[in-house]
């Protein structure tokens, strides 16, 4: 198998000369992708001018309406040429080998639509710096709990399995690549999802086709001041993905039924937790939401009782 032509996708929004950190990187790789597309997302400090005037090879395609993450991803997809679409954000940076990981790792697994990666973490804002996240962050030691396909070296190949781990928190990353008629097929990134939509897209790939991911680190993860990880209150835009799933699923599928049903009782009770102070009724209301999402937990069975028994001991 020939190599595939790789376009890559990078959707910005008032970044200015900071992206040169990525774009230097993307310079540098050993594999050139076929294309970088830039996605200016409407900018109001003169991004795209800046990007067209030092970065020639890039070809920046600019929104008429600032359209935020997921539609601008979307946008520079429509317009990309090559076979695989590779996506990168904006403040981050490739290392040399890897969209030449991510391309040989398709190639030797043919069956896999999409690949991903491991990178260095660097939260800016914290201190905190993972130099493998796979290994180093707590909540990725999971992976090592999914059962493989197949396996060479550092790359493993996952089927729907990688789907159910998916529901319990995502353990995916960029950059990542995948098939361009995958990409449209599944249809592409959720635009009414915001901070999340990365998940919920990975979830819809995971659900339906063979992935591999590599342990090799590929990037620098850059988490910065105004970052979107460091958005507080994304449950409502969990919920909605999880909602999603749990919708489209079929009740034979028990262990992906299940995981999602927890996971939406678990949101709907720490939202009681946070409305208990401050407004009882909507705390019970999502109380018995949580209750109704069985399996639930004592905590939850236990209050949505007692204000049973209270509200029949007030009508008698």
């Amino acid at each position: 198998m020939s190599q595939p032509s790789l376009s890559l996708i990078i959707a910005t929004w008032n970044r200015g000369p900071l992206i040169a950190r990525t774009l230097d990187s993307v310079r540098a790789q050993i594999l050139p992708p076929r294309e970088i597309i830039v996605v200016d997302d409407c900018s109001t400090d003169g991004t795209g001018n800046w990007i067209t005037s030092n970065y020639p090879e890039a070809r920046v395609l600019r929104t008429d309406r600032n359209l935020r993450t997921a539609a601008a991803r979307n946008f520079g997809a429509k317009a990309a040429n090559g076979d695989v679409l590779a996506f990168l954000d904006h403040d981050d940076e490739l290392l040399p080998h890897a969209l030449e990981t991510l391309a040989r790792n398709l190639k030797e697994f043919p069956t896999a639509r999409a690949a991903f990666a491991d990178h260095c973490y660097i939260n800016h804002a914290t201190g905190i710096r993972y130099e493998n996240h796979h290994k180093a962050q707590p909540a990725f030691r999971r992976l090592q709990q999914v059962p493989v396909l197949e396996q060479r070296g550092q790359s493993r190949l996952f089927g729907r399995q990688m789907y159910v781990a998916l529901l319990r928190g995502n353990l995916l990353q960029q950059p990542w690549a995948i098939d361009r008629q995958t990409f449209a097929e599944i249809g592409g990134f959720a635009e009414d999802i915001q901070y999340c939509e990365d998940w919920d897209l990975y979830l819809r790939i995971a659900d339906r086709f063979p992935l591999v991911l590599c342990d090799t680190v590929i990037s620098n993860h850059h988490i910065e001041g105004d970052n979107l990880h460091l958005v507080p209150d994304q449950d409502p835009m969990y919920v909605r993905v999880l909602s999603r799933q749990l919708f489209s699923q079929r009740a034979i599928d028990w262990r992906a039924w299940t995981v999602t049903r927890r996971r939406l009782a678990q949101f709907a009770k720490t939202a009681g937790d946070k409305a208990r102070a401050a407004n009882l009724t909507a705390a019970r209301r999502d109380y018995a939401q949580s209750f109704r999402l069985w399996p639930f937990d004592h905590v939850v069975a236990a209050r949505t009782l007692l204000w049973s028994l209270r509200a029949m001991a007030g009508r008698t």
